[in-house]
């Protein structure tokens, strides 16, 4: 049995609650992070040429590997979107995508594999506008569509704290999940930060992290996933026949 466990956090370019940028309070909570995969948003700060939010010596934050995402070599990651990892996890591909928006947003796309399991990882922080977010999520699914097909898992900020309007996009090969309420970080009650998984992988549990390391460090508390991963995928197979088998 193969199992990933993942962290999706809104660091806010290391802003904690108390307005101070202490880069190293959010290095801290990411540490204590127990997860192979770990998806961040707002690394980056937003103006030109986005440098990073937080140190990253040697390629690393806490025990965990920098996935290199940004084509200027300045930043963590795309539109603001940084992926760690584990060591020993391969990277295979990267694909980057600017979203349609009126605001710049992105999205990353990752495969590699992960204790001899290939699995596509994807990580997004989607627009403040509802119908922003449904264009967005509609073309999150047809760059997949024209990927071969792979145990996938979406993760990010989705800035949408309904449960039914704005995700009509979301395809049926995905399953959608709040692991429960993340924002504002010191009395959540709005569920902006979820995971979407396709169907050949098991969400075995998830949480919505609580550590006071994480809650004081950024306006948003983290979520994480663990996951099974349940066969060995088609290669022949585009997601939308996935869900259709």
């Amino acid at each position: 049995m193969t199992e990933l466990t993942l962290v999706s956090w809104n660091i806010r370019a290391g802003l904690g609650r108390d307005f101070r940028r202490r880069p190293m309070r959010t290095v801290d909570a990411i540490t204590g992070f127990d997860a192979d995969v770990v998806l961040l948003q707002e690394a980056d700060f937003r103006r030109h040429p986005r440098p990073a939010a937080l140190p990253s010596p040697q390629g690393r934050i806490g025990p965990y590997e920098v996935i290199d995402l940004t084509p200027t070599g300045v930043g963590l990651g795309w539109h603001g979107i940084a992926m760690l990892k584990k060591p020993g996890i391969r990277i295979e591909a990267i694909h980057r995508h600017d979203l349609p928006a009126l605001e710049p947003r992105g999205a990353v796309i990752v495969d590699m594999t992960v204790r001899d399991r290939a699995v596509r990882i994807v990580g997004i922080h989607l627009g403040l506008l509802r119908g922003n977010r449904r264009k967005q999520l509609a073309f999150i699914a047809a760059r997949l569509s024209d990927l071969d097909h792979r145990p996938t898992i979406i993760a990010g900020d989705y800035n949408e704290w309904r449960d039914r309007l704005g995700l009509e996009a979301v395809p049926d090969w995905l399953r959608l999940h709040s692991p429960g309420p993340t924002f504002p970080a010191g009395r959540p009650f709005l569920h902006l930060d979820r995971l979407a998984h396709s169907h050949d992988i098991e969400l075995l549990d998830s949480a919505v992290i609580g550590d006071p390391n994480a809650v004081n460090a950024s306006d948003h508390r983290p979520v994480r996933g663990r996951f099974r991963l349940l066969a060995a995928p088609d290669p022949k197979e585009r997601p939308g026949d996935a869900a259709s088998a």
